[in-house]
């Protein structure tokens, strides 16, 4: 694959990236913030009743313990545990294990919204939905228009999330911004997309940078004066009657197809098609790598591809009757092929 394709390719590709980055950037511009936030159902909790915590006995706690925070549940006071091994949670009135059934998570659930909860509950993996430290989460739906839900760790109880259309909206626009496909790992900086597109980012600049030596060595952004400067190029057909006389443009493609194509492409001068060979007369340019890659062993004989050489005066010829026929159609004009030959 030559550079200019590499480059091409890889461009395309951090193209696509930066509309959906722009794209998602404006959308969480001018979309309302109050439409986007999936708290409008959401109450505040009533302060527990701390007198009921029990003091936890020197020995009762693991050897592991990093922290103990005092929350609250139902309206009774809990011990937050944080274990080197994981986390647990203690009834802070009896400092029995926390353990909560269906009725006690729809009761914590429907204490943290405002509007009606229906029957159903659903238990989903946490690193399923963006919670990869939670172990099952509870599911909870509520009676309203946008579709509202409210996540519970259902081992620990504690809410972790209100839910709405509005919300999933956002979630997928940062998603699409930050560039974090990876499913179930949350939002994050340093995902692995991220570090994908850095490197296609750095390869688009670097094929980028061999494409521009690479056009240098063929003849571009070369100033030169004199008579070279003004030769003009002279294109024969395959039994060598000349088809026409052209100015010098930046490439010989260009020379060529300054005023119409008279030369087919596929790849647009990517030097990937082989459409545009030609032969030299006298005097052919240095091949370039696409030159051997697409022609192998004819470039000896003089043959190159238009679109990888700046201009050179001089004489070249057409190699095929497929190229003959598309001059004739696209320049009318100029003399006709014989068929018979």
């Amino acid at each position: 694959m030559s550079a200019l394709k590499l480059h091409r390719i890889v461009a395309a590709v951090c193209a696509l990236q930066m509309l959906l980055w722009l794209g998602s950037g404006l959308a969480l511009s001018l979309i309302s913030e109050d439409y986007l936030d999936s708290g409008a159902f959401r109450t505040e909790r009533t302060a527990p009743n701390s007198d009921a915590a029990k003091p936890i006995p020197p020995g009762a706690l693991p050897g592991d313990v990093l922290e103990i925070k005092m929350d609250y549940l139902l309206e009774r006071p809990v011990y937050r545990l944080k274990l080197a091994s994981g986390n647990s949670s203690l009834w802070a009135d009896t400092l029995s294990p926390l353990v909560l059934s269906d009725d006690a998570l729809k009761q914590i659930a429907a204490a943290s919204i405002s509007a009606p909860l229906t029957d159903t509950i659903d238990y989903v993996a946490g690193d399923s939905i963006g919670f990869p430290d939670i172990a099952r989460v509870a599911l909870f739906k509520a009676q309203t228009a946008r579709d509202t839900r409210v996540l519970l760790d259902a081992d620990s109880g504690a809410v972790l999330a209100h839910k709405d259309q509005g919300s999933d909206l956002k979630e997928l626009l940062l998603m699409l911004h930050f560039m974090d496909y990876a499913p179930g790992n949350g939002i994050g900086f340093n995902a692995w997309p991220i570090r994908l597109f850095a490197l296609l980012t750095l390869m688009m600049v670097l094929s980028g940078l061999v494409s521009l030596y690479q056009k240098w060595q063929a003849g571009y952004f070369r100033l030169s004066s004199g008579k070279s400067a003004t030769t003009d190029l002279i294109v024969e057909d395959c039994q060598g009657r000349e088809l026409g006389r052209f100015a010098p443009r930046a490439s010989l493609l260009d020379t060529i197809n300054a005023d119409g194509d008279k030369l087919p492409t596929h790849c647009g001068g990517g030097g990937s098609c082989g459409m545009c060979a030609l032969m030299f007369i006298e005097n052919p340019p240095t091949p370039t790598a696409a030159d051997i890659d697409k022609l192998g062993q004819r470039v000896e004989a003089g043959m190159r591809l238009a679109c990888q050489h700046g201009h050179c005066g001089g004489r070249v010829r057409l190699i095929s009757k497929g190229q003959e026929r598309f001059w004739q159609k696209h320049a009318p004009s100029e003399p006709a092929f014989d068929k018979n030959v």
